[in-house]
């Protein structure tokens, strides 16, 4: 019998469903649905009708779906168009500090987006006089006579003591109300910060409680009892516990379906990615198979909330031309699908023969300079879709190619009005557009110090083809379109890791704090059903701001890796490294190896002051048994060792590779392979919770097995 993954995702113009046969990772079937803003159950109704249509296409039987995932807009969607609930906040203290605590959590309503705001009501209990059952009831009440259709509790340091705070989660919960606790959003300290993410999760709770229902209720309806999964927008997936818990936590989560393809499938360890849909483009960097954490925001709000580091433009393959005083003179951000127009170049010819440029406002209240075709009452939309099929830069087979009868009729009645010829009119639109994201890409590349001779573009999503081809040529830099990249971001969906993370405030933490730490992200990853021996935590310490975090990762079954990507042989790992040190592969030299990865290097001397100083550089990079470049180093120590003899050799590695500064002991970045993981120290700041962490690592393995610690002296 078959064991098949399905993921679904969300995207502004199309929702895309993929199904993937987890013995040869082939995809079995995909299908893509238009994405239903509008629908009375918002985008939910697309996912549904996306799975059912994907389990026919492709002859599912039920009983064959190990796994259903899907990312989602609903809840960005119930924030930005005020979908949300009032929320009743419940702030507890006593003592001197009441007064504190009263305005820390006594959160005032909050602009979302322009005119939309979450409205909230607010009532205070003093935990030393009046702490009861019936008073926290009574309570709950009043609110809910205020119109509150969602319950915060929020108490000071319940982070250390939630037993109040889950009592009126409780008792709300009992009184038919959704309710968040201020400790079930983080366990930082930040009594204001924390609320007010409560708040949010809250507002959202009602709505999106009702879409995990309505795909629970449709996956039984189709006989599907597989395990179902939702993403993150830290770039994994949590359960249907999770989500009906922490909605906030996915606020983000359809740029984080891309970037969990570009790791878990094509494998991209370096570069900068462009996911490319109808409406915009998500830009993100990935360095050593890692793409950065921030804090999210809503609106002006700082959240408790982690996403990853993506940059959005309104700016895709949907986005329609505007024209002033006769010339192209913007793209965006109103695309064909949110105006309701097809586009050109998927549109019938005979429909196209009469129809003839229009100026006008595509949708109510957008500015009246877009530029379209018109023809009795049906509408065309002129895109940067049909202008890359004009300048001939899609490829045949791609997604985005279109009719060239089409492109070309289009864009000759755009040139008339224009008094310019169709090629010059489609490269002023592309130029226009791809300028932004080339801007974009440009300030990723400045503010990391990215080295250009290294660096390529990865583009994916339905509209790359008709984006990335002619940012890469503005940049000057090589690019690659990924595999299937028009339904990329499904099956990023379907291969996401499970992922929590822990952050706690703690100053100067102990090995034991760490180790706790670890174990606690560990065991959230199992319960929600991650093989154990997949299972990686990463530490990160933070002594500026006294906060410690554990981020765990796990996927939903043993050696999910290694059926996605088939080992190479030796030759073909250094021809890898070779192109990645863009230099001939008899040149290469291994200086270390495992049973799972091997360090290449290839000397060379680098020239300054017009050929006046010379210095040689070591560039290594670390290629897994799959040819996967895992990371790159400008310089590097290595050490090889076996588990057995690895603590004290790490700590006289560590020892050697210290310096001393005005502000103490600095450490390089550490890495180590164990094994098939690749476990990352960066985040640690001295050399004993690195070899606490290393120690409790190698335990875990034969002390005769082969482990390579590599320091990055970059800094």
């Amino acid at each position: 019998m078959r064991r098949i993954r399905i993921g679904i995702d969300v995207g502004g113009t199309f929702t895309n469903a993929v199904a993937i046969d987890t013995a040869s990772f082939s995809i079995l079937a995909h299908t893509k649905t238009h994405t239903t803003h509008r629908a009375e159950e918002g985008v939910a109704h697309g996912i549904v009708t996306a799975l059912r249509k994907l389990v026919r296409k492709g002859r599912i039987a039920p009983e064959e779906v190990v796994l259903v995932a899907h990312s989602t807009t609903q809840a960005t969607n119930a924030l930005l168009e005020g979908d949300v609930v009032r929320v009743g906040i419940i702030g507890m203290g006593a003592g001197l500090k009441s007064m504190r605590v009263r305005r820390e959590t006594n959160i005032k309503d909050l602009e979302l987006a322009p005119g939309k705001m979450l409205p909230t009501c607010y009532r205070f209990l003093d935990t030393k006089r009046n702490f009861t059952e019936s008073v926290i009831r009574q309570t709950i009440a009043e609110l809910q006579q205020e119109g509150a259709g969602a319950i915060v509790a929020a108490e000071a340091f319940s982070v250390e003591n939630p037993r109040r705070e889950q009592l009126v989660l409780n008792i709300a919960q009992a009184m038919g109300l959704p309710a968040t606790s201020t400790q079930q959003i983080s366990q930082l300290y930040g009594l204001r910060m924390r609320t007010r993410t409560a708040v949010i999760n809250a507002a959202i709770l009602p709505v999106m409680i009702a879409t995990t229902e309505l795909m629970e209720r449709s996956l039984h309806e189709t006989g599907i009892h597989a395990p179902l999964m939702i993403m993150r927008s830290d770039g994994g997936i949590m359960d249907v516990k999770g989500m009906r818990e922490r909605p906030v936590l996915t606020l983000l989560s359809g740029p984080a379906a891309g970037i969990a393809g570009a790791l878990m499938y094509a494998s991209v360890s370096e570069g900068i990615f462009l996911e490319v849909g109808g409406t915009s483009t998500d830009i993100s960097l990935i360095h050593h198979g890692q793409v950065e954490v921030r804090t999210a925001r809503i609106g002006s709000h700082k959240l408790y909330v982690k996403a990853l580091d993506t940059r959005t433009i309104g700016v895709a393959g949907g986005s329609m031309i505007r024209v002033r005083n006769g010339e192209i003179s913007d793209v965006g951000p109103r695309s064909a699908h949110i105006a309701g127009m097809p586009y050109e170049a998927f549109s019938s010819i005979l429909d196209l023969h009469d129809a003839e440029p229009t100026l006008g406002a595509p949708n109510p209240g957008d500015p009246p300079d877009y530029v379209f075709l018109h023809k009795e009452g049906k509408r065309f939309a002129l895109t940067v879709t049909g202008a890359a099929n004009q300048m001939g830069l899609v490829p045949d087979h791609d997604y985005a190619r279109g009719g060239q009868k089409n492109v070309s009729m289009s864009f000759t009645k755009l040139g008339r009005l224009l008094d310019q010829t169709p090629e010059k009119a489609a490269e002023a639109i592309l130029r226009l557009g791809c300028k932004r994201i080339a801007a974009a890409v440009q300030e990723l590349i400045d503010r990391h110090e990215l080295q250009r001779e290294n660096l390529r573009l990865i583009g994916a999503g339905g509209g790359a083809s008709t984006i990335v081809p002619y940012t890469a040529w503005l940049l000057n830099l090589p690019y690659v379109l990924a595999p299937n990249n028009s339904i990329f971001s499904a099956i990023g969906v379907a291969l996401a890791m499970i992922r929590e993370t822990i952050e706690r405030s703690l100053v100067n933490p102990s090995e034991a704090d760490l180790l706790s730490l670890r174990q606690d992200a560990e065991a959230m990853v199992l319960a929600m059903g991650a093989s154990p021996e997949t299972v990686d935590v990463k530490i990160e310490v933070d002594t500026r701001r006294s906060l410690v975090r554990a981020i765990a990762t796990g996927a939903t079954e043993a050696r999910l890796l290694e059926k996605i990507r088939r080992p190479v042989p030796s030759h073909q790992r250094s021809n890898v490294a070779a192109a990645t040190l863009e230099t001939e592969t008899d040149k290469i030299r291994t200086l270390a190896q495992t049973d799972f990865f091997t360090a290449f290097t290839a000397p060379k001397v680098v020239t300054r002051m017009f050929g006046l100083i010379k210095h040689k550089q070591q560039p290594i990079v670390i290629v897994d048994q799959h040819g996967v470049v895992r990371l790159t180093f400008e310089r590097a120590e290595l050490l090889e060792m076996t588990a057995g003899d690895g603590r004290e050799r790490m700590k006289q590695f560590l020892d050697t590779l210290t310096h001393y500064g005005d502000s103490g002991a600095h450490i390089p970045a550490i890495h180590l392979a164990i094994g098939p993981r690749l476990i990352d120290f960066s985040g640690l700041v001295n050399s004993s919770q690195i070899i606490s962490l290393g120690a409790h690592e190698l335990k875990q393995t034969k002390a005769e097995s082969p482990v390579l610690l590599m320091a990055d002296l970059k800094n």
